[in-house]
């Protein structure tokens, strides 16, 4: 560590309020108590809809537009892209937003600037239109999904964040499997014009519940993170200490740390592969010999078998902890493609796609963790509006990745290596990184055990 990291570093806790009753809080038994399962709800729903508003979707909405307005299909594609870069600049906005209004408001009012991009789609039927619309449906779906949401998550769970992240992310799984029949159903029933808004009141309807039943915070309503038993002293200890609270580092600072961005490069990398594999998995089997409705048909088995995914990736988190567990992680994905590659007959081709989608929820579950424990509870919010657009740029690069192996490197076989050498990168990052949890500041007390 430099020396400003160490200064940084958490100092022997004299009191963690999070950690009593370890005999019936056990870190890796899902007992969340009412609230804590609320949030994660919240979270699995956000997750449902921006995965799908964002990415999947993109499977119905580029061919409706295209019919129903006789736009070039392939000029629709080539502008999801740029407009897509709008997610980097969702992650240093929407983290202002989180610290100045809390992760809350910064939800809500995401939840309702997607719903209305979403649902205008249908009626600005122009190149333009499609291009600043979908700009604005990736921003606040980052927005509310992958910075909000997660800091709600890092606030509500600490040493159960990978458990609750599990849960989360199945809706992420589910978003892969299902919401492209939702989209494509609300076509059917009120024709393309009205039937974006169909996930656009989905958008609404989580907005209110979040701004009806959520809070900023357990301490807000009188509870501990994880679920935990507390007192009434220890409550208004809490309120103080949160009241009083200084992040510890500035921007100017995270931007010097070597954690801030082996944790971006190193995360970008294991979305390098998950899109690389993912986005290639029906061509893939194609040029295999498969029917399209087949490779379909395979693609989303492997992606339900992903729900087992997202649960047991956090509760790898939990037992072995966060480093171990995100190598493990990048290694089983590396595994993953050389079976790909190598593959002998249908029993390793089966191996490789239900591997794969086991992996897919894993990368935003453990790659938010791998964050949350640096800089846990407040301080993610900083760090995260630092490392997502890092991470989104390093991501940008899986199809340049995909196309030189493609184009030079003898098709999927090359391009595939390629993507096994990112995850060796990545390995490397992981283990060079330091995630020992920064201390706090107080105005008064200078450095002191952080709030977690």
């Amino acid at each position: 560590m430099t020396g400003q990291e160490k200064h940084l570093a958490l100092p022997q806790k004299t009191v963690d309020l999070t950690t009593r009753g370890d005999d019936h809080l056990s870190a890796t038994k899902s007992s969340f108590g009412f609230h804590g399962w609320t949030i994660i709800c919240f979270q699995a729903l956000m997750f449902w809809l921006a995965a799908g508003a964002v990415t999947h979707g993109l499977n119905v909405i580029l061919p409706a537009l295209s019919n129903t307005f006789n736009l070039e299909y392939n000029a629709l594609l080539a502008l999801a892209t740029p407009a897509s870069w709008a997610s980097i600049l969702a992650g240093p906005l929407c983290a202002k937003l989180c610290e100045k209004k809390g992760p809350k408001f910064n939800i809500v009012f995401c939840l309702i600037a997607c719903g209305l991009c979403f649902g205008l789609l249908g009626y600005w039927g122009t190149l333009t239109g499609f291009t600043v619309l979908f700009a604005g449906v990736c921003f606040f779906g980052t927005g509310f999904a992958y910075l909000g949401g997660t800091a709600l998550i890092a606030n509500w769970f600490i040493r159960k964040q990978g458990l609750a992240l599990g849960w989360c992310t199945m809706g992420q799984t589910f978003s892969s499997a299902f919401f492209v029949p939702v989209l494509a159903g609300c076509f059917s029933w009120f024709g393309v014009h009205n039937g974006f808004w169909g996930v656009s009141l989905l958008m609404f309807a989580t907005a209110l519940l979040v701004a009806l039943f959520a809070a900023n915070k357990p301490e807000d309503i009188g509870r501990a993170p994880d679920n935990a038993p507390i007192t009434a002293e220890e409550l208004a200890e809490r309120i103080r200490a949160h009241s009083d609270y200084i992040c510890p580092v500035t921007t100017g600072q995270l931007l010097r740390m070597k954690d801030v961005w082996f944790m971006g490069i190193a995360t970008g990398g294991i979305y390098i592969m998950l899109v690389g594999v993912v986005s290639q998995i029906v061509p893939r089997l194609m040029g295999m010999g498969f029917e399209l409705g087949t490779a379909i048909f395979y693609m989303t088995l492997a992606a339900l078998f992903g729900t087992f995914g997202a649960y047991g990736w956090g509760w790898l988190n939990q037992k072995v902890g966060i480093k171990a567990a995100i190598s493990i992680y990048t290694l089983w994905w590396m595994v993953s493609v050389v079976i790909n590659i190598v593959q002998f007959n249908a029993l390793t081709l089966w191996i490789s796609l239900l591997m794969i989608g086991f992996s897919l929820a894993g990368a935003t579950n453990l790659s938010t963790a791998l964050i949350a424990t640096k800089f846990p509870r407040k301080a993610y919010i900083r760090a995260i509006g630092i490392i997502a657009p890092i991470q989104s740029i390093v991501r940008c690069f899986a199809f340049s990745i995909l196309a030189l192996g493609l184009t030079y490197l003898g098709g999927y076989t090359g391009a595939y290596l390629l993507l096994v050498g990112v995850g060796a990168v990545t390995l490397i990052l992981i283990w060079q990184t330091d995630v020992t949890p920064i201390g706090t500041l107080t105005p008064t007390s200078g450095e002191h055990p952080g709030l977690r």
